[in-house]
């Protein structure tokens, strides 16, 4: 069984290589619409649970969305357009990130939920485990 994979957009490849220099928001490059606020992963017996920091964010600019095996979260944190920053390390614009979701997932029982700043996405794992079929290949 694979674990929840994080998907990394194509405009953000270096983060794939320097995953933890990087994902910091103070290293976000400003001409991208794409955003890196913090997330967390966690796996226990009964469920996966991502964890995404959308502070400032909210709910009703907030979207999460199952196709397939693909789970994304998309946010948008609107500037305020009449403050003056001495210092700016908090994102503003786009943030989408899309996760694989192993074959135990249970996607119809996704729930969402944002508390304090907090996105919280609970992914139920099935109670049977689903294995493909094995298969012989006749070598021709």
């Amino acid at each position: 069984m694979l674990p929840i994979r994080r998907i990394y957009p194509s405009t953000r490849l270096l983060d794939a290589f320097f995953d933890d220099l990087f994902e910091s928001p103070a290293f976000s490059i400003p001409d991208l619409s794409i955003q890196c606020p913090i997330h967390d992963v966690i796996e226990n017996d009964k469920e996966f649970i991502i964890e995404a920091m959308l502070a400032g964010i909210k709910k009703e600019d907030v979207s999460v969305k199952v196709e397939k095996d693909m789970l994304t979260i998309k946010a948008e944190r609107k500037e305020i357009k009449d403050l003056k920053y001495n210092r700016k390390e908090s994102f503003t614009g786009k943030y989408r990130r899309s996760f694989i979701l192993p074959d135990i997932a249970d996607i119809d029982n996704i729930n969402a939920s944002l508390v304090d700043g907090v996105l919280t996405v609970s992914v139920p794992k099935l109670e049977n485990e689903i294995k493909p079929a094995k298969k012989v290949i006749e070598i021709k």
